[in-house]
């Protein structure tokens, strides 16, 4: 009687064990993907009130781990759906920082993208891209992009209309999550907007123009952590 009742609850704990084990998840690996594909967006969108003029706009933001893959993937703020973007840009096995900037379409085939001097950088390293609005008249218009500490990569130019509206952007040209650093997100922090007169406006309603999803771990593609338009955060998320 008490070898059949351990024999049964030997074969209860094996059960128990094996209905266990076989409900333990896999990691998320390349061999595993739970579904990988990346749809492409990440672009957030804020317009700020009728008459507000921006003076300055800056994002801090941390170089994230080396990739596994050699696809392009870039993380910027900006003016003007980009017409202004300090741009962190991982292409060719290495992460370097430019400021980009385009002149408006004056021609009918699409603005002309222009650069300044790419500067190499590496993970860990603290980054603040800024956007200022130098000097303006009626129909002229200039900025100069930097990141701070980074005089080298600095860029000025001058365009015939005011910038206008932020934005905070994950721009990947990859179809797959497995090409993107091996970390849960990147944080958008410090994102601080003044304007003319030294003010910063209300709490920026931020948008998503090609809309967002949930990524393969289920956290949101975008995530507004805070509006503060002084001290807000944005995170992309990348699993």
């Amino acid at each position: 009687m008490k070898k059949n009742l351990f024999l049964a609850v030997l074969m209860l704990s094996i059960a128990f064990l094996s209905c266990k084990k076989q409900s333990t998840p896999e990691p998320r690996s390349p061999t595993n993907p739970p579904n990988e594909t990346y749809p492409g967006g990440g672009y957030a969108n804020a317009v700020l009130p009728a008459g507000d003029t921006i003076k300055s706009f800056s994002t801090t933001w941390i170089v994230p781990l080396t990739p596994l893959n050699d696809s392009t993937l870039t993380w910027w703020n900006g003016l003007d759906r980009g017409a202004c973007q300090p741009v962190l840009q991982w292409e060719n096995g290495g992460w370097t920082i430019a400021n980009w900037y385009f002149n408006d379409d004056n021609d009918g085939r699409g603005p002309t993208y222009h650069h300044g001097t790419f500067v190499p950088v590496t993970p860990g390293t603290q980054l603040t891209g800024v956007v200022t609005l130098v000097s303006y008249t009626a129909n002229s218009f200039t900025y100069k992009e930097s990141f701070i500490g980074y005089p080298a990569a600095d860029a000025t130019f001058t365009r015939p209309t005011l910038a206008t509206g932020l934005v905070e952007c994950q721009e990947a040209y990859t179809n797959t999550y497995l090409a993107f650093p091996n970390q849960p997100k990147i944080q958008m922090t410090g994102i601080n907007c003044v304007l003319t007169d030294g003010t910063h406006p209300p709490n920026l309603n931020w948008t998503f123009d090609e809309g967002t999803y949930t990524t393969p771990l289920g956290f949101p593609q975008i995530l507004v952590v805070s509006p503060s338009s002084s001290n807000g955060e944005i995170d992309f998320y990348l699993q």
